[in-house]
């Protein structure tokens, strides 16, 4: 993390990556230094310990690394890449929270504290945790040259042993906690660098901030509303800040959104007006779970990132757009305006759950959201950027695939749109097939409506299968087509907001919804029941 500035920028000026729960192929990650020096970042957070994964294989403790892990010669090579473009590669190993990745092996499980799934923590006081996490940190700590260490130490629910409510009787509820992160900060500070740490729990509870060391990092990240009290708290109390937002979260999904630009904005905005300036140290833009989209639809934001926190301010994301299509992919200016502009139109994670279906109770949200208009109100305006986005593409001079990938984004996004509109139309239908039957017409007259709502359910099962094997073959040219999170069948805590697998139970309960109209249509014609269930 250099502490450099450029004109009027940000010291730092980086991207967070998660491999450990999405591991991309590896020629991935030096591509995205070249697009990060590019555009004047200079940091890389390497997040490649989570619950889902620990992507590097360790000579001390083998058995933490997951499938498709770096192995040590390769994360030198990525290291070596990003000194040779200046760039500072910052390893994180989650030394508290989010710590499955060791107590999944049979041999830790005594080290678990909490759930199996939610918030879990390597028990802080079991007696084999920090000589296990020292042996973990000293490793990792001397293979990355970089000043910095990052801790993790986030989103921790500790309590649940009997160990930890004995230590902390009659203390402070967040004691424990902040005796764990002193520990850490020890053994990082033994290996020569400085510890990076999460900030949440300090924004709860900033009484920690008069036992903590100074001298740690704190990481502060708000992905919704950002609120600078907690910010300038850390600093009045003589800490060094780190301010992150989210480049993709939970609330975004296919590709980034308006909220995510907005969010990316302000903490740019807050973050230049803070002071002491100089114990700002910059900021790192937060890419997590990034199997929720569409891995090259996130490459214009990352260049977005890098103008903003060179900048050191908010900065116009049309002009930005414009230059990244030019220097990307040699396209013209449209082609800039139709990235901004699909990327301001994209739906969010809750519209992506309800639109792309697969459950009855996710089909009444879909209609909801019909009622509201929310996504037929856009559906023209993205057909229209995507259109745009598909010319440029058939004419880009370079990373044409990567241009595509926004295309399908636009596709997704459509597709969105249209499975809520159609659904509303075939429930129409089938209402005015309910109210005939009920004023006790005929077979044929029913048959009509109710013919008219399969058709269209038949048409949505198609449009969902055709994006679906467009997702599915953009997964294998970007992705391990071995990984997990692949399958609709795996990963079920993220599964309502994983996009492949979102998509492919969508078509299927289509698929299961079209069969069992299709027959019971069949019995009423022979005489048989009305056909209720849409």
């Amino acid at each position: 993390m250099a502490r450099r500035k450029t004109g009027g920028g940000f010291g730092i000026r980086g991207i967070m990556v998660d491999p450990a729960r999405q591991g991309e192929r590896h020629e991935y990650y030096f591509e995205l230094l070249e697009l990060m020096a590019e555009w004047g970042l200079n940091t890389l957070w390497w997040h490649f310990a989570d619950d889902e994964g620990f992507m590097l294989k360790l000579r001390s403790h083998p058995e933490l690394a997951t499938p498709h892990a770096f192995s040590r010669t390769e994360i030198r090579d990525l290291i070596d890449r990003a000194a040779e473009l200046g760039i500072d590669v910052v390893p994180e190993v989650e030394s508290l929270g989010h710590g499955r990745y060791i107590t999944r092996l049979r041999k830790y499980r005594e080290l678990a504290d909490g759930p199996e799934i939610g918030f879990n923590a390597v028990c802080p006081s079991h007696p084999r945790t920090l000589p296990l996490l020292e042996e973990i940190i000293t490793e990792v700590a001397d293979l990355f040259p970089s000043p910095y260490f990052h801790a993790g130490l986030d989103e921790v629910d500790l309590g649940q042993c009997p160990r930890c409510r004995r230590r902390a009787r009659g203390r402070p509820r967040w004691w424990v906690y902040a005796q764990h992160v002193k520990a850490i900060h020890k053994v990082v500070r033994g290996r020569g660098k400085e510890m990076v740490m999460w900030a949440d729990h300090v924004e709860r509870a900033p009484g920690m901030l008069r036992v903590l060391p100074k001298d740690v990092v704190l990481a502060h990240w708000q992905y919704r509303q950002i609120r600078p009290e907690p910010i300038r708290r850390s600093l009045k109390a003589g800490f060094r800040v780190v301010g992150c937002p989210a480049l993709c979260r939970w609330g975004n999904m296919i590709a980034p959104n308006d909220a995510a630009y907005a969010n990316m904005n302000d903490m740019t905005a807050t973050l230049a007006k803070l002071r002491p300036a100089s114990a700002v140290l910059g900021g790192v833009n937060t890419c997590w779970t990034l199997w929720r989209g569409l891995r090259d639809a996130y490459q214009p934001a990352v260049a977005f990132t890098g103008e903003m926190f060179t900048a050191g301010r908010p900065v116009d994301g049309r002009r930005v757009m414009r230059r990244f299509a030019q220097t990307r992919y040699g396209a013209g200016a449209k082609a800039g305006d139709a990235i901004w502009r699909l990327q301001q139109a994209m739906p969010t994670q809750p519209e992506v759950a309800a639109a792309l279906f697969d459950s009855p109770t996710d089909m009444f949200s879909a209609l909801e959201l019909a009622g509201r208009g929310t996504l037929a109100e856009r559906a023209d305006s993205l057909a229209s950027f995507t259109a745009d986005l598909a010319e440029a593409a058939a004419g880009a001079r370079d990373n044409r695939a990567e241009l595509r990938a926004l295309v399908l984004a636009g596709r997704v996004a459509g597709l969105c749109c249209g499975q809520v509109d159609a659904l509303s139309r075939a429930v129409e239908r089938y209402r005015r097939a309910e109210d005939l039957n009920e004023l006790g017409a005929g077979v044929r007259m029913l048959s009509g409506p109710l013919r008219e709502a399969l058709k269209v359910l038949r048409a949505m099962r198609r449009n969902a299968a055709t994006v679906a094997r467009a997702v599915d073959r953009e997964w294998d040219r970007t992705r391990y087509g071995d990984d997990p999170k692949k399958s609709s069948f795996t990963g079920r805590r993220y599964s309502r907001d994983a996009l492949l697998p979102k998509l492919e139970r969508h078509e299927r309960f289509l698929g299961r919804l079209t069969e069992s109209m299709t027959e019971a249509l069949a019995a009423h014609r022979k005489g048989g029941a009305f056909p209720f269930g849409l």
